[in-house]
């Protein structure tokens, strides 16, 4: 396991590959138990056991020549003897051999041959091959299309380890294009199943403390700081049981991160420091940045200064950014600024520029992140100046002009915020629903869902959204599900693809939507105050109650609230 920053998602690469390993291996591990050095000479005629001893000894030595000319006279034989799933067996090699083109090839074949196997693991394992390929070049959306058609496949066989495996590769997926909650239901999911199979951590050890970690990392990316930490604690508990102090420290890292965020620097920097030697790279640079914003907090803005410089130098060798080095340089951008280093501010408005861009290729999700001084247009505006002014030296000029640049730029985002804001006040004080836009007929549906269960789930979700159902402070993905009969995973993708939300938003917008309608009918409840109108709209507090009304309608709740006691 690694310390991650909340927003840095290489976690998620390195989770769907153990996911893979654990499945993808799956045919060879008895194989592998039994390789003999030998010099069998092998033919149509040899078992097929044979035949797997021998691809196994040949795939462990990597000796790949070898490989295909027994994977040719496995193929021979299973054509021979009409044995699809010994085909499959053999296509298998072929995938993990072969370059990406032909490995898709040869996963859609297995698919094909095995379509109507009652093998608990095909045609699963030919959409996970496939999805692996896909994941492997980048293609995270078709990756995630078979995985969940493998998942379905699990379902419908009642194969609940590999249900659990490709769990975590598809919450991988989720998580680095930014969809947090449902990495969460699925890890979540994952760990239900582990019980369900051993509530013995030590024979699970390995699965149990991955998803603990992974829980506690998702939940610190939603900003859940007390959900996380009891993940947190939980894999502090279990690897301080089973005396495995590598994990020990990974539990006690983000343990830190999660004491940062809640502004308890003393015990974060202490720990930060207890390890930081332990690491280099890119994950040193992560570990620097806390402890620079911690010595920034304190006032120490020279020992800040020192951490963020080491970052840029481990940042410039590795060329391997992560979503907080922007706020590094935000920070250096400034520091050179009052120092009238314009060559120095000049570098690390470029560095700034490029790795903004790189990150936004690699559709990096940006959550949590400090606030930032420029945008990318005002920094290549500033860049040109202090280039111009390299020869002049004349910082106070420079000063002068970025600080009337951002007082007339503010000044005119907080005018045209307030005709905004009045402008949409004045339609929810007519009764207007606020809508983002009129909805477009839908003329493609997910093929992940057969058509009559998604007609029964979107005739569900009309009933329950004229009822108050989602008024309950406790109600989630999987209660929901539940209740109108189906899984999850069919009820996010009818909410993502139908209501083009996510589900979160979706209960709290039918929140706000009752909360605007009572409160415009009923005078009496403008006598509460947000708290109060938190417990009667099923929201646990006052300030998620402001923040999801702000969100859905522009408007904040007070500018609301006095219309109405005016009128």
């Amino acid at each position: 396991m690694i310390f991650s920053s909340v927003i840095n998602l290489s976690l998620c690469r390195s989770l769907l590959f153990v996911a893979l390993t654990l499945f993808i291996y799956k045919p060879l591990l008895f194989a592998q138990d039994n390789i003999k050095q030998s010099t069998t000479i092998y033919s149509v005629n040899s078992s097929f056991l044979e035949l797997h001893e021998l691809e196994a000894a040949a795939m462990a030595d990597s000796k790949i020549d070898e490989l295909n000319k027994i994977v040719e006279v496995h193929s021979q034989k299973a054509k021979k003897e009409n044995d699809p799933v010994e085909l499959a067996r053999a296509y298998y090699y072929r995938i993990l051999t072969e370059k990406p083109e032909r490995a898709i090839i040869y996963s859609d074949s297995m698919i094909e041959i095995t379509e109507n196997s009652e093998h608990p693991n095909y045609p699963t394992l030919g959409y996970i091959l496939k999805a692996n390929v896909l994941y492997d070049q980048g293609k995270f959306q078709p990756a995630l299309d078979n995985f969940l058609k493998a998942y379905n496949l699990a379902l419908e066989k009642n194969n609940m380890e590999d249900q659990r495996e490709i769990s975590l590769a598809i919450a991988a997926i989720r998580n680095i294009n930014g969809q947090h909650y449902a990495a969460a239901d699925l890890y979540k999911r994952s760990l239900n199943l582990l019980k369900q199979k051993s509530n013995s951590t030590e024979d699970y050890y390995e699965d149990y403390s991955t998803l603990l970690y992974n829980l506690s990392l998702t939940y610190l990316r939603l900003s859940q700081l007390d959900t996380s930490k009891y993940y947190v604690q939980k894999g502090i508990d279990l690897s301080r049981l089973e005396n495995k102090k590598e994990d020990f420290k990974d539990f006690v890292l983000v343990d830190a991160q999660i004491n940062f965020y809640k502004k308890d620097f003393k015990r974060a920097k202490d720990t930060l420091l207890k390890y930081i030697d332990d690491f280099d790279g890119t994950s040193k640079a992560i570990k620097l940045y806390y402890l620079g914003k911690i010595e920034k907090n304190y006032g120490n803005d020279k020992v800040a200064l020192k951490y963020f410089k080491t970052i840029d130098s481990i940042v410039s060798s590795t060329e391997d950014p992560f979503n907080e080095v922007k706020d590094v340089y935000q920070q250096l951008i400034i520091n050179s600024v009052l120092e009238d280093e314009e060559k120095e501010q000049i570098g690390y408005i470029e560095k700034l520029i490029y790795y903004d861009s790189v990150l936004s290729s690699e559709h990096e999700n940006i959550a949590n992140q400090a606030i930032v001084a420029y945008d990318i247009p005002d920094l290549k505006r500033q860049k040109l100046k202090a280039e111009n002014q390299l020869k002049t030296k004349n910082l106070y000029v420079t000063l002068i002009a970025i600080l009337a640049g951002l007082a007339v730029l503010i000044g005119l985002y907080f005018f045209i915020r307030s005709r905004k804001m009045n402008a949409r006040l004045k339609l929810l004080m007519e009764g207007s629903e606020m809508e983002e836009g009129k909805s477009k007929a839908i003329t493609e549906h997910p093929s992940s869902i057969p058509e009559e269960i998604r007609k029964d789930i979107l005739e569900k979700l009309a009933v329950f959204e004229k009822s108050d159902r989602f008024m309950s402070k406790d109600l989630d993905m999987y209660g929901l599900a539940q209740q109108i009969g189906t899984n999850t995973t069919y009820l996010s993708t009818v909410i993502n693809h139908y209501k083009k939300m996510n589900f979160p938003t979706y209960v709290k917008d039918l929140k706000i939507k009752a909360a605007i309608n009572q409160l415009s009918k009923n005078p009496d409840l403008l006598k509460y105050n947000y708290q109060g109108l938190a417990e009667i709209f099923g929201f646990k507090t006052g300030e998620s109650f402001s923040k999801a009304f702000y969100k859905k309608t522009g408007v904040y709740p007070s500018k609301f609230l006095n219309e109405l006691k005016s009128r």
